[in-house]
């Protein structure tokens, strides 16, 4: 809160004419204000409004009719609410040491209140209009005192209009207006004002000493998701538009079927893992926990056409101490404890086909030493064995520590690196790859769904909800998001997917996303680059399937030919690019 000082409030260009006269006159020429006279008396100042005539007359006056003199100079720097009130409708003389230090009226008050308030006026409509949200403001007899910026685009109203008038001439369906009649607090709701807009709204009442002097909302657009969503399930060849590509995709014989997502990020993966699969190069995925750095590996094995088996073995999961046992197995009797007929290590199980060592950096140092020689020899030797066992293995590795760090403070070996390291896929995190989520959120319904709700048809997700998983930061990337998804499934008690079962860390989480996430927190839903990219999908396979007939196409997406031809225009789809296109895929 900016406070308003004294020395906002005074004039300080004085000028005295005889100061040790009886009488002292003191011309104020500041801002057109009239002339002040200030006389001395019994060795007190006081000063009247008495222009330049008849002194001697004011001059007999009692201090008790005099305006009322503060000292010390120092409250020229004190806040004007440190003043009494009644001195504010007076002319006031601020004295200290036998001089006159600065003169104040009601009008120099008045004009600095006045400034002051339409600087902060100004400061909160530059605020309010900088926000995201559409904010809207109603007084107790519920009539608009605000309207913000993006409270006109959004709804198509300007200021000037709904100003000054009862919201319930523009709206019939009123949280704000609840919230402050029941003095009810409301967040991230979802919301339909009005027809054909859908918002996640917050609301409050505005309070004053305890009494509702009136309202507060502040909405955030989310009504392209809502269409997109609808587009997606309104009909079932638009419910099931994705998954029946997933299905096409999966009857084949792609082996990297199981990775989803048709981002930037993900597409240039699959390409490299594609053309690594039919080598025997050592192959390194990098990426955070949950990416899907397994469900990669497996793919990579599928693609190779090796006729061995995929192992896996999370290098952090094994003791330092059974490490090699389990790795290169041993002989009858090699320590006690020990299997009579021996064992087979997971390196004799890999071979003609995949070890998958996830978790690489978990390694101990000591076992680095004795990977190396079996990727270098091709053969190693059993606990207590002294035969050397001769393998084909390939090897895929995967880690989400930074290995460069790990060598720089000794604890990974830089040769093993090198040679882990032929080939390096990174997998980008969630986060980086939001475009994909409406198709993991699908994917993930239909299994959980299968599996947890077999007689179920959950074939939808909330609004709010597919909006909530657009915004989140996904920590725990892919395998948070199924985490959840198989809760809602679970705890599903319609055909659609809602935010009533959220565990409680993602609301958390979320909350956190938002506040430190300004430009998520304050930007519009409607400008993902994800929703961009999927509703261009849309309507460029849905072209395709009509043979570029626009008429045909809008039908198919429930949306009028004009709202087609915007989009098409948008996305610079014609029926050369969409012809274009459907070759390339063909071929």
């Amino acid at each position: 809160m900016q406070l308003l000082y004294i020395k906002d409030i005074v004039t300080t260009q004085l000028t005295i004419v005889d100061p040790l006269a009886p009488a002292a006159e003191i011309a104020v020429s500041r801002n057109g204000l009239p002339t002040i006279a200030v006389l001395q008396k019994e060795g007190k100042w006081g000063c009247i409004l008495a222009g330049r005539t008849n002194l001697a007359a004011k001059f007999a006056w009692e201090i008790a009719n005099w305006d009322v003199v503060l000292k010390p100079a120092a409250l020229l720097t004190s806040p004007l609410s440190s003043l009494p009130a009644e001195l504010l409708s007076k002319t006031v003389l601020f004295a200290a040491d036998g001089k006159i230090h600065a003169v104040s009226t009601p009008e120099q008050i008045f004009a600095a209140m006045l400034s002051k308030y339409q600087l902060l006026q100004s400061q909160l409509n530059a605020v309010l209009d900088t926000v995201g949200e559409s904010v809207c403001v109603i007084d107790q007899n519920n009539q608009v005192v605000f309207w913000n910026k993006r409270a006109e685009k959004l709804y198509d109203i300007a200021a000037e209009k709904i100003l000054g008038n009862p919201i319930d001439v523009f709206f019939s369906n009123l949280l704000v207006k609840r919230a402050a009649a029941e003095r009810l607090f409301v967040k991230d709701q979802y919301h339909q004002p009005c027809s054909n807009t859908h918002v996640l709204i917050n609301a409050a009442p505005v309070q004053s000493n305890g009494q509702v002097v009136g309202g507060v909302s502040a909405e955030r657009d989310i009504t392209e998701i809502v269409n997109l969503n609808q587009e997606l399930t309104r009909t079932s060849r638009q419910v099931q538009s994705l998954e029946s590509q997933i299905d096409k995709i999966s009857s084949g014989n792609d082996a990297f079927a199981s990775v989803c997502g048709h981002s930037p990020g993900v597409v240039a993966a699959v390409s490299m893992a594609r053309r690594v699969a039919a080598t025997n190069a050592p192959l390194l995925l990098r990426g955070e926990s949950g990416t899907g750095k397994e469900v990669f590996a497996r793919a990579v094995h599928t693609a190779s056409g090796r006729k061995g088996m995929f192992i896996e073995i999370n290098c952090g999961a094994i003791p330092a101490s059974l490490f090699e046992s389990e790795l290169f197995g041993y002989h009858s009797g090699a320590f006690t404890g020990a299997d009579r007929k021996g064992k087979a290590g997971l390196f004799e199980l890999a071979d003609g086909g995949t070890l998958f060592l996830d978790e690489i950096g978990e390694m101990p140092r000591d076992m680095q030493v004795k990977l190396l020689r079996v990727l270098q020899e091709k053969k190693f030797y059993r606990v207590g064995g002294n035969k050397p066992v001769q393998v084909d293995v390939r090897i895929i590795s995967a880690t989400h520590r930074d290995l460069e760090d790990m060598i720089a403070c000794g604890d990974f070996r830089d040769d093993l690196y090198y040679r882990l390291n032929v080939v390096t896929i990174v997998l980008p995190p969630l986060r980086s790859r939001r475009e994909d989520i409406p198709e993991l959120v699908y994917r993930g319904l239909k299994h959980f769904g299968a599996i947890h709700n077999p007689g179920a048809t959950l074939s939808k997700a909330e609004p709010s909800l597919m909006a909530a998983f657009l915004e989140y930061d996904w920590p725990g990337n892919v395998r948070e998001l199924n985490n959840i998804l198989e809760r809602l499934v679970i705890l599903a008690d319609s055909d659609t997917l809602t935010t009533a079962c959220l565990p409680a860390n993602f609301r958390a989480n979320y909350q956190h996303t938002r506040l430190n996430n300004p430009a998520n927190a304050q930007g519009n839903l409607t400008t993902l680059p994800e929703l961009t990219t999927l509703e261009r999908s849309l309507i460029e396979k849905t072209l395709k399937e009509t043979n570029f007939n626009k008429a045909a196409t809008a039908k198919k997406l429930g949306i009028p030919r004009s709202t087609l031809y915007y989009k098409m225009q948008q996305f610079k789809l014609t029926g050369d690019t969409v012809r274009h296109l459907t070759q390339a895929s063909k071929s």
